[in-house]
């Protein structure tokens, strides 16, 4: 599994190949601003079938 967070830039502000680990909406130490992010998921399952989603975050404070 592989699943990335992009900016409005393009900039990754986050990755993980863990299973259950999410993003906390921190980047370097600091609360990123509001704004809408860019997530990408892919995944082999069990029956080495691929999946792949994209879509939006939008972060509110």
């Amino acid at each position: 599994m592989l699943f990335r967070i992009y900016d409005r830039w393009g900039e990754k502000v986050f990755e993980t190949k863990q299973p259950g680990q999410g993003w906390d909406g921190f980047y370097r130490g600091k609360r990123v601003t509001p704004g809408v992010f860019v997530y990408y998921v892919e995944a082999t399952c069990y029956d080495n079938q691929k999946f792949f989603k994209k879509g939006n975050i939008t972060v509110i404070r």
